[in-house]
Formats: structure tokens, C-alpha cells, sequence
């Protein structure tokens, strides 16, 4: 116990740092907004002038702060090194379409993974005003106000379904649930958290993606897997390059739901 209360202080410390980081890199990115123009990478993925300065901006105070911590950030540093204890990951803008074409929705994503799970976890969506946060064994908050995913077992159609664009083309679907894409994979993700949705599906998330989102779910205590039913984090213990490496996840308020939700499922291409 002694060993538990000594790391949760000390995770509580980390959030805090990542609290006040990823709300200064959410004051700038709205002043960034409609702005620039967004540019197709090498993965087909979309970037902008604010993604990379928010990436360069996390990553210099990560390295001042915590010299001996190594960052794993969507648009610089892509590979995990599995020999470090602290690995910061990074999304600088989730939801850089609709940053780039003026819709509201999108966050920074800020986590820490200790020896490959996620100990700490922000996402700070400015203009929706929405700041999810949670540490291990901590709880998940969503604007200082706890927060706990749905804790019923059935669904009906008048209960939402959160999914990319990607989804329907790798996956059948047969549920009553409204479906709503958003464009941000940690926003649909946090949505479960918060019991707004009672499912989350995303077909090509990045680690980045779904570090900090992870961490919230778990902590409101709703579950998340890969579409092939194994478990998301910890990272596995190998140094790896994280670009095109994409993790289909499925998102449940609880088993019970997640059950039912998988009867329904025919996956058509996991890849």
C-alpha cells in the first residue's frame, strides 16, 4: 500500500505538469485556428503548421523539465524505446482536419507511459471547453468533475455509437445504436468515458491517438480492445517504429455492453 500512495503522488504531480502544458498548447492552437492549411504526410495522414509547433513545444518543456524521460510524439520522435522507464506520447492536435477546416472539435493529447502503460493521460479539447484527465488508479475527470461510463447493460436507438470515417469500410455493424463521427478518436474515445456514447470504434488509431484516452477509460471504468480481443497497453517491450502502425480498437462502457456489441460484429479487414 505504502509503494501505491507514494506513485500515485508522484503521478499526480505528472498530471499536473501535463495539465498546465497541454492547456498552454491549447491557448496557442486556438489562436492558430482556420489558419493553415492542412498537408498530406508520407502515411496519408494530415498535418499542419500548428501540429508541428505544438509537437517542437511539448517535446522542448518535456526535455527541460524531465531531461532523462524520452517523448513519443506523432510528428517528430515516431519510435518507442523500449529501454526507457518514462515515455511521454504525444498528439499534438487530434482531429487536425477539423482544425484545418473550422470545426471545434479537436485536442491536444498529452500521456505518460511507465515501462509501457499509461500513468498519466490529458486531452484538452479548448472549444468545447472539455479537459479529460485521469491517473492510474486515480479516477477520470472531465472539467474537474469526475466522471464514470454508463453502467447499464443493454442498448436501444436512442443511445450513441462514436466511429471514424473508417469504420463502416472494415467492419459490419448490426446494433441499434446512433452512430456519430466527430473526427477525433480521443474525443469519441473520451465520449465513452464519460457515458455520453456506449461504444467507441476506431479503424486506424495511432498510439498517440489513444495513450491519454486509454488511461481516461480505464479509470471511468469502461473497457477498450483491439478488434482482434487482445489487450491495447502495455507497449510491448520492444523498440519499435509507431508510424504506420495502426491499432483497431473497439471502446464499451463495460464488458456487458462490449459483449453485446461484439455479437453484432463482422470484421471485414483489420489490417
Amino acid at each position: 500500500m505504502p509503494g501505491i500512495i507514494v506513485d500515485m503522488v508522484e503521478w499526480l504531480a505528472y498530471l499536473d505538469f501535463a495539465v498546465s502544458l497541454a492547456a498552454e498548447c491549447s491557448d496557442f492552437a486556438v489562436s492558430q485556428f482556420r489558419l493553415h492549411p492542412a498537408q498530406r504526410k508520407r502515411d496519408g495522414t494530415l498535418v499542419t503548421a500548428t501540429d508541428v509547433a505544438i509537437d517542437r513545444m511539448i517535446s522542448q518543456r518535456l526535455s527541460a523539465a524531465f531531461p532523462h524521460h524520452r517523448v513519443l510524439s506523432e510528428e517528430q520522435i515516431t519510435a518507442y524505446d523500449a529501454g526507457t522507464e518514462f515515455t511521454w506520447v504525444i498528439d499534438p492536435i487530434d482531429g487536425t482536419t477539423n482544425f484545418a477546416r473550422g470545426l471545434p472539435i479537436w485536442g491536444v493529447s498529452i500521456a505518460l507511459l511507465h515501462d509501457g502503460l499509461p500513468v498519466v493521460g490529458v486531452v484538452d479539447f479548448p472549444l468545447t471547453q472539455e479537459r479529460f484527465s485521469a491517473t492510474a488508479g486515480g479516477g477520470a475527470w472531465r472539467s474537474g468533475v469526475r466522471i464514470q461510463s454508463y453502467d447499464g447493460e443493454h442498448t436501444d436507438d436512442q443511445q450513441l455509437l462514436m466511429k471514424c470515417t473508417r469504420t463502416d469500410q472494415r467492419m459490419q455493424m448490426r446494433t441499434p445504436l446512433k452512430s456519430r463521427v466527430c473526427g477525433s478518436a480521443a474525443y469519441h474515445l473520451c465520449k465513452v468515458a464519460d457515458g455520453t456514447a456506449l461504444i467507441g470504434v476506431e479503424a486506424t488509431p495511432k498510439v498517440w491517438d489513444l495513450a491519454a484516452a486509454w488511461l481516461i477509460l480505464i479509470e471511468a471504468g469502461a473497457v477498450i480492445t483491439t478488434w482482434r480481443q487482445e489487450p491495447v497497453f502495455p507497449l510491448a517491450a520492444i523498440s519499435k517504429e509507431y508510424v504506420a502502425a495502426a491499432t483497431p480498437v473497439i471502446a464499451a462502457a463495460n464488458q456487458a455492453i462490449l459483449r453485446e456489441f461484439i455479437k453484432g460484429v463482422t470484421i471485414k479487414s483489420a489490417s
